[in-house]
C-alpha cells in the first residue's frame, strides 16, 4: 500500500541511476539548443555542473537591457542577479525570459538532479518495531504504535523534522497498539484502526492532530476491532477498510467506509469474497480497489479481487500464484501498474517474484525477481520514480534480517542498492518533502527493537 502511511507487520515464528541524455548544451553550466536568439551576452548559469537530491542551486541571470524573469516560480530579476533554488528533488529545467521593449529572449537551463545512493545514520532516542510512519502536511512525519522496548506497548507519539533531522515527543496515543492500520487524512490528521491495545479500554479508532499531536477518540467507532486489515483512501479523502481479524480468530470479509467529514464509519453491502488478513489493498479507481493476497481460514487460497465500494460486489480475478502471499507490499508505480513485492508464501518462505496488475487489462503478469528473497520489508517511491525496498526477512528462520536493498525500476529492471547501516525487518521506510528517505526502527536478526534510523539520499 503506497498511501502517505507506511505499517510494518510483526513476524515472531532499479534501475540503474538513469543517464541524462542530454547533449552539452543542455547541461546546468549553460543556455540549451532551444535558446530563442544567439545574443551572447543573455545567460542563465547554475553554480555547479550537478547536484545531489535535497541540494540547492544557485542561479545567474545575465542580461545587458530589458526585464528579465526566471520560471518556475515567476521570479523578477536584474542583470548579474543571483536566486537560489527551493531544495532539488529531480532533474528540472528553468526558463529565463528577457523582455526589452518589443523583443523578446529565452534562454533555457536544465539543472541535473540525482541521489547519492548511500545510506547516512540519524539519531533516534527511541526504539520501535511494527509501528506506522504517517507525513503530515508539513513535511514532518510522526511514529507510533508498534513494540518498544519497554515491558508495555508504547503511547508516545514522536515526530521527526527533516529540516534539522531530529525526533521530539509529539503526543501520546490512548494506549499503545500492534497490528493496527493507520491511514494519512487529507487534511493532515492520521486516523488510527484497531490492532491489539495495550488497554482493553481503549478505543477502536481515534485521531491524531496532525498540527499538535493531541489524540481524541473518533466521534463513532467501527463496527469491529480488526487486526491487520487493509485501509486506503478514496479520491474524495473518505478511507476503505477490508477484511482482517475480528474476535481474536475470523478472517473477516467485511468492508467498512470511514468519511473525516463527519467521523462516521459506516458497514459496507457485500463484502470481499474470500475473508483474509495481512493483505494488500490498492485503489485502482473509485470503483475498483485491488485485493492481493493475505493469509486465510485453514490458510486457504486467497486469489485476488477487484472490490467495487458503489455496490459492495467483488470480482474475483485469474489467480497468478494460488493466492499464497502475505506481508507483502503492493505499490503503484508512474504508470499505474501495480507491482506486489516481497512477502511469503504459506510455507513462512520469502518471495523474491515480482508480479504485476495491468489496471487497462485487469491481468498479472510475473515481471521479473527480486534478487534476495524478502517479507516484511520497506519501500518507498524515490522522487526519480524508482522504487527502493530495503531489508527484511530473509529465510524462514524469524531470526534473519538483512540490510540489503534493491533499485527498482518500470518496467522490469532492478538493480542493487547501497547496504543500509543495520540489519532490519518490520521497520519503516517514508519519503521526505525533500527527496530523501527516512528509515526507522524495526527488528534486527536476534529480534531485538531497534533504536535507530537512517537517511537514504
Amino acid at each position: 500500500m503506497f498511501s502517505a502511511v507506511h505499517q510494518a507487520w510483526k513476524h515472531r515464528a532499479f534501475l540503474p541511476v538513469l543517464v541524462l541524455a542530454f547533449a552539452a548544451s543542455l547541461t546546468a553550466c549553460g543556455s540549451s539548443d532551444d535558446d530563442e536568439t544567439d545574443n551572447p551576452d543573455i545567460q542563465l548559469k547554475a553554480d555547479s555542473s550537478s547536484y545531489f537530491v535535497g541540494e540547492t542551486a544557485k542561479i545567474t541571470a545575465a542580461f545587458p537591457s530589458g526585464t528579465g524573469r526566471i520560471e518556475p516560480g515567476d521570479i523578477a530579476v536584474t542583470n548579474g542577479q543571483t536566486i537560489t533554488t527551493p531544495v532539488l528533488t529531480a532533474n528540472i529545467r528553468y526558463k529565463l525570459t528577457v523582455t526589452n521593449g518589443t523583443e523578446t529572449d529565452i534562454r533555457y537551463l536544465d539543472v541535473s538532479v540525482r541521489y547519492r545512493e548511500r545510506f547516512r545514520a540519524v539519531t533516534a532516542p527511541f526504539a520501535r518495531s511494527e509501528h506506522a510512519a504517517a507525513a503530515l502536511n508539513d513535511g514532518r512525519v510522526i511514529i507510533f504504535g508498534g513494540e518498544g522496548t519497554e515491558n508495555i506497548l508504547p503511547e508516545k507519539i514522536f515526530v521527526f523534522d527533516p529540516s534539522d533531522e531530529t525526533f521530539k515527543q509529539f503526543g501520546s496515543l490512548s494506549s499503545g497498539r500492534v497490528a493496527f492500520t493507520a491511514v494519512s487524512l487529507n487534511d493532515g490528521d492520521v486516523l488510527v484502526y484497531g490492532g491489539i491495545p495495550g488497554l482493553t479500554s481503549s478505543p477502536r479508532a481515534e485521531i491524531i492532530d496532525g498540527q499538535t499531536g493531541a489524540v481524541r477518540t473518533a466521534d463513532d467507532q467501527p463496527a469491529f476491532n480488526r487486526l491487520y486489515a487493509a485501509a486506503t483512501k478514496l479520491m474524495d479523502g473518505r478511507v476503505l477498510i477490508s477484511g482482517g481479524m475480528v474476535s481474536g480468530q475470523a478472517y473477516t470479509q467485511t468492508v467498512e467506509l470511514y468519511d473525516p467529514e463527519d467521523e462516521e464509519f459506516t458497514l459496507l453491502p457485500g463484502g470481499l469474497n474470500v475473508g483474509r488478513a495481512d493483505h494488500s489493498m490498492v485503489r485502482i479507481d473509485d470503483r475498483k480497489f485491488l485485493i492481493y493476497g493475505g493469509v486465510t481460514l485453514d490458510n486457504q487460497p486467497a486469489p485476488p479481487e477487484l472490490y467495487d465500494p458503489v455496490t459492495g460486489n467483488s470480482t474475483t480475478l485469474q489467480d497468478p500464484e494460488n493466492g499464497e502471499r502475505y506481508r507483502h507490499v503492493a505499490h503503484t508505480v508512474q504508470d499505474g501498474i501495480v507491482w506486489m513485492l516481497g512477502g511469503k508464501d504459506f510455507d513462512e518462505e520469502p518471495l523474491t517474484a515480482v508480479q504485476r496488475f495491468d489496471p487497462a487489462t485487469s491481468t498479472f503478469l510475473q515481471s521479473f525477481n527480486l534478487a534476495t528473497p524478502r517479507s516484511s520489508a520497506a519501500v518507498a517511491r524515490l522522487a526519480d520514480t524508482r522504487v527502493l525496498i530495503a531489508g527484511g526477512e530473509t529465510t524462514t528462520s524469524a531470526l534473519s534480517a538483512t540490510q540489503t536493498t534493491e533499485l527498482l525500476g518500470a518496467p522490469t529492471e532492478r538493480r542493487d542498492g547501497p547496504q543500509m547501516n543495520a540489519k532490519r525487518k518490520l521497520h519503516t521506510a517514508t519519503r521526505l518533502p525533500n527527496g530523501k528517505v527516512l528509515i526507522f526502527g524495526g527488528l534486527d536478526e536476534q529480534q531485538r527493537v531497534l533504536s535507530s534510523a537512517e537517511i537514504f539520499e
